[in-house]
């Protein structure tokens, strides 16, 4: 009998003290709160206010991710605590906001040769003969802007210690124009010749 009612009273007890936790929609899983200063200086306009009343402090900005999401927007702002529990706002009143995302320039994105990146050239027959030329490492590349390829390859090649690379593989392209690559990595010491 002692087993019986140990046990219904540690169920009881673990069960009470579980709160259901409000399930966040996918699509609002981004949505972020925001500050005075953020409304201020961010480009963004109020697209709804809501009220929460007495719902469990680890709800409320649950709650709210999905009530901005569905209200259109991307943002919101807790702009009065109506009542708290245990320190946390458990009622409150939240403006809901569409804030415009950034656009970033192409130009921000543009691949730059790093320096030194310049002097990476692809490696030819004539060179392997000529030079002291080994095999240094192995390495995918991927455009991450059109036209950029090898750019990128340069700047991994030099960065790993090479200055030539011969491509061994196209992964992927675009019609004609490779835009990921595997290329082995060369480094090359120069002989000078003696011209006597």
């Amino acid at each position: 009998m002692k087993k019986i009612i140990l046990t219904a009273l540690i169920v009881s007890l673990l069960s009470g003290c579980v709160t259901r936790k409000v399930r966040v929609l996918p699509q609002a899983i981004n949505i972020t709160p925001m500050t005075d200063i953020a409304i201020k200086n961010l480009n963004c306009r109020m697209v709804d206010s809501y009220t929460i009343e007495d719902v469990h402090p680890n709800n409320v900005d649950r709650i709210l991710k999905n009530q901005t999401y569905a209200s259109g927007g991307n943002r919101y702002h807790i702009a009065t605590v109506l009542d708290t529990s245990r320190g946390r706002p458990s009622s409150v009143v939240a403006e809901l906001y569409d804030c415009q995302v950034a656009k970033i320039s192409l130009e921000a994105e543009k691949v730059k040769l790093l320096p030194g990146a310049n002097e990476v050239q692809p490696i030819s027959f004539a060179e392997v003969e000529n030079n002291e030329c080994k095999v240094i490492g192995n390495k995918v590349v991927s455009e991450s802007q059109k036209g950029s390829l090898f750019d990128e390859l340069s700047n991994q090649v030099y960065m790993a210690g090479g200055n030539r690379y011969h491509v061994t593989n196209i992964i992927e392209s675009e019609g004609q124009t490779p835009t990921s690559v595997s290329a082995d990595i060369y480094r090359c010491k120069h002989r000078s010749v003696a011209f006597n």
